[in-house]
């Protein structure tokens, strides 16, 4: 079954010239814009806060239609790298060959996007917050209790639009956050779980001489997001001390997602003591520094989100 090439010069004749750049550009089509958070779309050079809303109105899960999965991969000449391999060997040219990535990438895309569908619960919820309002955190922690009172989980998540790319450390909060973190020290009788495929912990600490033994275990613990790195604070001379700094719950550490700009930190429970969590968001917004911040949001599991005011913190 062929893909159909997209031709970008046809869409988002809709919206404003500027925003309809700015997706052609990202390689954005419909059906993935109402799969991405509101934080990854301002991300995009050139989209802004207010153009979101313009995107939401058009392209929702109300008005687009997400093609089905392809059960035939399409002949595609196979894949990326046996493309390229036949542009070098000059069996092609180099617009045939963007024609076979941009097919095999859009492929991908499909298969892993899917469309967000809201429940009515949600929905009824997100008629109390209102979008175009910008809250305390006071006021938005008070808004999110009483809506978590519907929801089993009710962890509470800060979203954070940043100005830079690559940013990664560590948070120092007046209180505890409440979330319970399993750690694990390095040593021979780990490795052999690491082995084994039994991981049950959600930090690893070691020793700097424990890299060279850890290396091996890159391909496994380094997508979970586990593989020790000195950066987080993670790979240290006294890792037991370490252990019980974290395990305080007063530490948090932070990391930009890959491709984009945004930080996503968890606060524990919405349940906890409500000017606690406020100290500690608070106190978060100040150390990440609040003039490198372009947009935050507050939320807890299954809410929606409350767009947070940091000009008075």
């Amino acid at each position: 079954m062929a893909t159909t090439r997209t031709n970008w010069k046809e869409l988002y004749n809709d919206l404003p010239t500027h925003v309809a750049e700015a997706l052609r550009a990202a390689r954005l089509k419909p059906e993935h814009i109402i799969t991405k958070e509101d934080g990854e779309l301002m991300a995009i050079e050139g989209i802004k806060e207010a153009d979101v809303n313009s995107i939401r109105a058009i392209y929702n899960a109300d008005s687009v239609t997400v093609p089905e999965k392809t059960k035939e991969t399409p002949k595609k000449k196979a894949t990326k790298k046996e493309a390229k391999a036949e542009l070098e060997a000059g069996t092609k040219n180099a617009e045939e060959t963007e024609e076979v990535v941009e097919e095999v990438e859009e492929v991908k895309e499909t298969k892993k996007s899917a469309p967000r569908k809201r429940s009515s619960k949600y929905k009824a919820m997100a008629k109390i917050v209102k979008s175009d309002e910008l809250y305390s955190v006071k006021e938005a922690v008070e808004i999110l209790s009483k809506l978590a009172k519907s929801t089993k989980l009710k962890t509470v998540e800060l979203h954070l639009n940043m100005r830079e790319l690559g940013l990664r450390g560590e948070l120092k909060l007046p209180h505890s956050t409440g979330k319970d973190v399993k750690i694990a020290i390095f040593s021979d009788e780990l490795a052999e779980k690491i082995a084994a495929g039994k991981i049950d912990f959600d930090m690893l600490l070691c020793t700097p001489a424990d890299m060279a033994k850890l290396a091996r275990y890159a391909k496994v613990l380094g997508p979970k997001g586990l593989m020790p790195n000195p950066k987080s604070g993670t790979v240290t001379e006294h890792p037991e001390e370490r252990a019980k700094q974290l395990a305080s719950g007063g530490t948090l550490p932070y990391k930009s997602e890959s491709k984009f700009p945004i930080i996503h930190l968890s606060f524990g429970s919405i349940t906890q003591n409500s000017d606690d969590l406020i100290d500690n968001i608070n106190e978060a917004l100040k150390s990440l520094n609040v003039n490198k911040i372009k947009s935050a949001y507050l939320s807890c599991t299954h809410t929606p989100s409350v767009k947070l005011s940091t000009s008075n913190i």
